[in-house]
């Protein structure tokens, strides 16, 4: 029996990468992966990390989608007015994902339960840069019979 599978990674990432677009447009370069041209002093880089079986049915499952969320900020050495940059982009994050708990996919499906569950200052050790990591998760019935 062939299948008709449905790429549910990407339709979370580009939705996600869409939001984040509209409310920052070019101030906050989004990217997915490692694509990234590291432009400008500050940028976003989407990581897809896991989804895990939530419920399992005949006709659906649900999943829980993980995806990492790195902001860069050129500026290693942060001072006060650098720090205070970094945090009121990262507080506009979090209000933007709070305010879309719910997003409609490109296939009409809906991710729900979209949430930032962690969010980690000065994470990676980049020489050059100071790296902030959010983790985002969301649910998503899938695999519709």
């Amino acid at each position: 029996m062939a299948i008709t599978p449905v790429n549910n990674w990407k339709n979370i990432l580009d939705k996600l990468r869409n939001t984040l677009r509209t409310e920052f447009g070019n101030t906050l370069p989004v990217y997915v992966g490692h694509e990234s041209n590291n432009v400008g002093s500050q940028y976003l880089r989407l990581d897809p990390v896991s989804t895990d079986l939530v419920e399992y049915a005949i006709t659906s499952e649900i999943r829980e989608f993980t995806i990492n969320m790195y902001y860069y900020s050129t500026d290693k050495k942060i001072e006060r007015n650098a720090l205070d940059n970094v945090l009121r982009v990262i507080s506009r994050i979090e209000a933007l994902i709070h305010d879309n708990i719910n997003i409609t996919l490109a296939d009409s499906s809906v991710a729900y339960n979209c949430r930032v569950e962690e969010t980690e200052l000065n994470t990676l050790d980049e020489e050059e840069k100071y790296v902030v990591t959010l983790i985002w998760k969301c649910l998503h019935r899938g695999n519709l019979a």
